[in-house]
């Protein structure tokens, strides 16, 4: 009996092996599955899909530890023990790095999520070695279908809106189911090397939903326009289309490939051909391969047209003498972010700034390169190349680490295909290459390392290669301590446990930040505006971990929102003071206590103090940039005023509709038409064709063209003869006057009162309110009768409580009709 046992137990570990391999396949499909996990209410999906991935690695090691019987997880070969050591070896200086790191609760978020890269490779790993051929075919058909469908969002969205121009604001309109468009086009990018071989391989109804699914990723990758994609798509055909002419060359029973061959060399012509006539910009002409990769906004393709109509109608009014040389978007964009990556190693090269610091690091250089058309602060959270970023992170020694990630599978890969004969099974060794080789193309322009969906792909073709290696030889390393196991199995159980702990941690946080953004949004902090949360509520809530913000703020910037609406402006104070060291430059941190001292402390110096350090660094911060204007003008600071304008146009030449304030502003001081055209001109040199300002330079031109500006003299006998008429009564004579002076000289508010006093005595109390509040805002004149009148109109319309308002603003300028106020009419 006893000589009989092991075969029992044989027998019994051989009818396990279908449902064992069933399941792995689920794993498997699981894995591939976080691209579907939903947002949460978080900020981002990277957090709910890491926590997902945790959770199933926890999962999946206990399904693996309850088989090692047949798995034998832990008897692993050479490549894979050294795959395992560069991954710890790589995490080891990961946690060296917090020595030198600026926020060591930013490397604790990102360490954690490389634990889940570690333990995913050694589960994929598990999984696949037992049959690579059979999983790699089965990751096959399932990217099919995700490509399939993403491709087809894509589809809909640009030909259900076929006849919608492809403008900036539409492409950026599609839901991609991703953060952002690179993260939706190189999760499409890195799979299409498996359509491409079930294209090839398959047959029947695989290989017809293989062809389908290609065109469709293909449309997506194009309609979007996202370039970092095309650069893996051209590398990825130009190798196909060169291994499949070797296959029908070199290999005599591959002809059947020409066909194949013929179609996959058609497709992209056949792709570009069908996105190049859909929303199009031009009716009746196709859309150009430069229109797909660089859309422009509305603003742009509007003022385009006008700007042609106007040249024939109206005397070529678009024509500009203004020339400017335009900085490259390249300079302002992924160029800038290397170049501070390098810079940063070269202060640490080492152990680096610390694992995840990116996001904290100063970044002076960068925002004198940076600017949007909307002004919006921002602050770039990776480099987007995981090279450099780890080269500035982790130091020369990590970095040599994370490249060996990427040399020695390509080197196994050269091994695979050198020492194999058969030409199909070289086309799967050649897929996984391309997939490998996407990812790579991604990670030196984007930062996949993030994205557990695009990040998956790298760690199975990896496994797929190491499983490979090791089919090729019959030896099978033993474990000679049966306890080593259990021991490897609890150090990464525990090390999944923690990590799940931090990307629940993670997510909260980001929820939290989601509910306050969105309570805050929209909202002035310095008024009596209830918001949703009160302070108290988000104190309960409230978790220092992680100290920065998704975007690489300081995380407590929320908390002193809700101190400052709730009053507590000392407590606001304080917190923002305690976080001033969690990242580098803190602008936010420095701008919120700007605020406060200028709208609440009457600090004009202190608020003075902060608003230019944010802006030394970031002058593109519109916010910011208004508050040190508002600061200049309660100083009466004109020459300050003026330096900030020009400052902020040459760093953010894209907010248009700064250049307009500017061109006003500029003939408010020098009452110059010529210098206010200047304006308009060089701010449509930065922004060609801009409607806005098109129109805007369409309004000077046409004030001009009836008359130069008045002389000083010339306004005066105008506004003389108008006030002749005025003390007659003939107040519709005298409005005639008022609006000829403001043909040719439009700020000119004495004209804009007295025509707002004479809607008022005409009892149309709504038009003079628009006139009167024109001179009120422009802060035209100190004597308070503007003030006084809007109150009368405000009274007559029984607007008592902005009467009331404007009554005192009027008395305040000890205006003398104010002043004899009964006090009913102005007291609250």
């Amino acid at each position: 009996m006893p000589k009989n046992k092991p075969k029992s137990n044989a027998a019994s570990a051989t009818n396990q092996l279908p449902n064992q391999l069933i399941i792995a396949h689920v794993f498997l499909l699981l894995y591939m599955m976080s691209c579907f996990i939903p947002l949460l209410n978080a900020m981002d999906y990277d957090a709910p899909q890491w926590l997902y991935v945790s959770l199933l690695n926890i999962v999946a090691l206990i399904f693996i530890v309850k088989n090692n019987h047949f798995f034998q997880a832990f008897q692993l070969q050479k490549t894979a023990k050294l795959y395992l050591g560069l991954l710890a070896g790589f995490f080891t200086v990961g946690c060296l790095s917090m020595i030198t790191a600026i926020n060591a609760s930013e490397s604790l978020v990102h360490l954690s999520r490389f634990v889940n890269i570690i333990v995913a490779f050694f589960c994929v790993y598990t999984f696949v070695r037992k049959n690579p051929k059979a999983f790699f075919v089965f990751a096959c058909k399932v990217s099919i279908v995700l490509v399939g469908f993403y491709g087809w969002r894509a589809v809909n969205y640009f030909y259900g809106n076929a006849a919608l121009m492809r403008s900036l604001e539409f492409v950026n309109g599609l839901r991609s189911g991703f953060s952002n468009v690179n993260i939706y086009t190189a999760f499409i990018a890195v799979q299409l090397p498996l359509l491409i071989y079930g294209f090839i391989h398959f047959t029947k109804i695989w290989k017809y939903t293989s062809l389908l699914a290609i065109i469709l990723g293909m449309m997506a990758l194009f309609l979007v326009g996202s370039r970092s994609a095309m650069v893996s798509l051209s590398f990825m055909f130009l190798c196909i289309l060169g291994f499949l002419l070797f296959g029908i060359i070199k290999k005599k029973n591959t002809a059947s490939l020409k066909k194949e061959t013929i179609i996959l060399a058609l497709t992209p012509l056949f792709v570009i051909l069908m996105v190049v006539n859909v929303n199009k910009i031009e009716k009746g002409t196709m859309n150009s391969l430069d229109d797909m990769l660089n859309p422009k906004n509305i603003d742009f393709y509007k003022g385009k047209t006008i700007a042609e109509n106007s040249a024939v109608k109206e005397g070529k009014i678009a024509n500009n003498t203004i020339t400017i040389q335009k900085k490259s978007n390249l300079s302002s964009g992924r160029f800038s972010l290397w170049a501070l990556a390098i810079r940063n190693f070269k202060k640490s090269p080492i152990l680096g700034v610390g694992y995840g610091n990116y996001k904290a690091v100063g970044k002076r250089e960068h925002y004198q390169n940076f600017n949007n058309n909307k002004g919006a602060f921002a602050n770039p959270r990776r480099a987007h190349n995981d090279f450099l970023e780890k080269l500035a992170e982790t130091g020369i020694v990590g970095f040599l680490l994370y490249v060996s990630l990427f040399v020695f599978p390509l080197l196994w890969f050269f091994k695979l295909m050198r020492t194999e004969t058969s030409y199909e099974m070289q086309w799967v060794y050649f897929a996984i290459f391309l997939v490998a080789a996407s990812y790579t193309f991604d990670a030196l322009l984007n930062f996949p390392l993030e994205r557990p969906p695009i990040q998956f792909y790298f760690i199975f073709t990896v496994s797929l290669l190491i499983a490979f290696t090791r089919s090729k030889k019959s030896d099978q390393p033993a474990t000679s301590n049966k306890k080593l196991p259990y021991a490897l199995f609890g150090i990464l159980f525990l090390f999944s446990v923690v990590s799940t702990a931090s990307n629940y941690a993670i997510l909260s946080a980001y929820q939290l930040q989601r509910n306050l953004r969105t309570d805050l949004m929209g909202k002035t902090l310095f008024s009596d505006k209830k918001l949703k949360n009160s302070f108290e509520s988000v104190k309960k809530q409230w978790t220092n971990y992680p100290q920065l913000s998704y975007v690489g703020t300081v995380n407590n910037v929320f908390l002193a929102n809700y101190a400052i609406k709730a009053k507590q402006y000392d407590e606001a104070l304080k917190i923002l003071n305690e976080s001033k060291s969690y990242n580098v430059d803190a602008l936010l941190v420095k701008s919120f206590k700007a605020e406060i001292f200028l709208n609440v402390k009457d600090n004009l110096d202190s608020a003075q103090y902060y608003s230019e350090q944010v802006f030394d660094i970031f002058p593109a911060f519109k916010t910011n940039y208004y508050m040190l204007k508002k600061i200049y003008a309660k100083r009466k600071d004109t020459a300050s005023l003026l330096n900030a304008m020009h400052r902020y146009s040459k760093y953010n030449p894209r907010d248009i509709n700064e250049w307009e304030t500017k061109a006003n502003t500029m003939y408010e001081f020098y009452k110059d038409s010529d210098l206010m055209l200047k304006v308009l001109d060089t701010g449509i040199a930065y922004n060609t064709y801009s409607k806005k300002l098109v129109d805007a330079k369409k309004e000077v031109m046409g004030k001009l063209k009836f008359k130069s500006y008045l002389s000083s003299k010339e306004v005066k006998e105008k506004h003389q003869e108008a006030y002749d008429l005025f003390v007659k009564q003939q107040y519709a004579q005298a409005r005639v006057i008022f609006e000829k002076i403001l043909e040719t000289n439009p700020r000119d508010f004495l004209s804009v009162q007295n025509i707002g006093i004479i809607d008022l005595i005409n009892k149309d109390y709504e038009a003079a309110i628009k006139n009167l509040s024109r001179v009120i805002k422009a802060r035209a004149f100190v004597d308070g009768k503007a003030e006084y009148s809007r109150g009368y109109c405000y009274e007559q319309l029984g607007q008592l409580e902005k009467a009331k308002e404007d009554y005192r603003a009027s008395r305040k300028k000890k205006y003398p009709q104010a002043m004899s106020l009964p006090p009913s009419k102005y007291e609250e």
